[in-house]
């Protein structure tokens, strides 16, 4: 099978149009099968098994990481199994070729008293800025939504009182019904109220959070907002890191797993389980810290 401009194209409309996928995804994937077709064709080689196990070693001794590795194996993967289903090939080479290992990385969630002071920072202001800030630093504490979510929120996805939800959408237009506690309402409404039409130079767009052209606001622009607010509290923050916080946060509080599950929107359970395993490391450094026992092994009981 020689990999050609049509192919790929295909490949990348399957991809949006079929999966849904942001545009950002889609280009990523482009990105990667072509920096494989770039390599077979530069070694004259066929693709096969052979073939990608070389590109990988070509990316390992390039000093790219593991992650790295395995998301370009995956966007292959991707693409010859689309290549088998629309007859461009009749055997898939990336079949047998196993995954780089990847490092065990935990996810890292802020400490009560660092989240308090993000929720109260601005929190007397009544500049439109720091109502937006407010409102998406809630939001994404109190829901744990992705921050694509955020972005792609409508006005329209907000129901009220009694029982205060956002409509959540998703890759592939899938969607899902997030519980809103009060105090995030009311910051929202807030925000909605006197922030929000000062920003919508369209006076019409339906986004929640939208640009001064009414288009939604970008994932780049939502982390600024975020990371220059965690800046102001001495912490390094990203959206992400706020929606591990609400994960970690529930289930230090014993929410069950399976409702964080659906709140978070993973479609297997073993993806949420990894925030137990953040939860009991915690709890280890705090008996290793105030235990007894500990301290006085330490040298610090007194």
């Amino acid at each position: 099978m020689q990999i050609t401009t049509g192919i790929i194209e295909s490949f990348l409309e399957k991809l949006t149009v079929s999966d849904g996928l942001s545009h950002n995804t889609t280009l990523a994937y482009k990105r990667d099968v072509q920096d494989f077709q770039k390599f077979i064709e530069t070694k004259g080689l066929e693709p096969s098994p052979d073939a990608i196990r070389s590109y990988l070693v070509s990316l390992s001794e390039n000093n790219l990481s593991e992650r790295t590795q395995a998301r370009r194996l995956s966007a292959l993967k991707h693409f010859f199994k689309f290549a088998v289903e629309r007859d461009f090939t009749n055997e898939d080479p990336t079949q047998g070729v196993e995954m780089p290992k990847l490092p065990k990385t935990l996810p890292k969630a802020l400490s009560a008293q660092e989240m308090e002071a993000l929720l109260t920072l601005d929190r007397e202001s009544d500049a439109p800025d720091a109502l937006r800030q407010c409102a998406i630093i809630e939001v994404l504490y109190s829901t744990g939504i992705r921050v694509t979510e955020l972005a792609t929120l409508k006005v329209g996805d907000l129901e009220g009182e009694p029982n205060p939800t956002l409509r959540v959408t998703r890759k592939g237009d899938k969607q899902r019904l997030v519980p809103l506690s009060v105090k995030a309402l009311q910051t929202l409404q807030t925000y909605m109220d006197k922030a929000r039409p000062k920003f919508d130079g369209t006076n019409q767009s339906k986004w929640m959070f939208p640009s001064r052209q009414g288009r939604p606001l970008t994932r780049q622009r939502l982390f600024q907002i975020v990371r220059c607010a965690g800046e102001r509290c001495g912490i390094d923050l990203s959206p992400h890191q706020l929606r591990h916080t609400f994960a970690t946060h529930l289930l230090e509080n014993d929410a069950d797993l399976r409702a964080v599950q659906m709140m978070l929107g993973h479609s297997d359970l073993s993806t949420t389980q990894v925030y137990t395993q953040v939860v009991e490391d915690r709890l280890r450094d705090v008996i290793e810290e105030k235990h007894p026992l500990q301290m006085k092994s330490n040298g610090t009981h007194k």
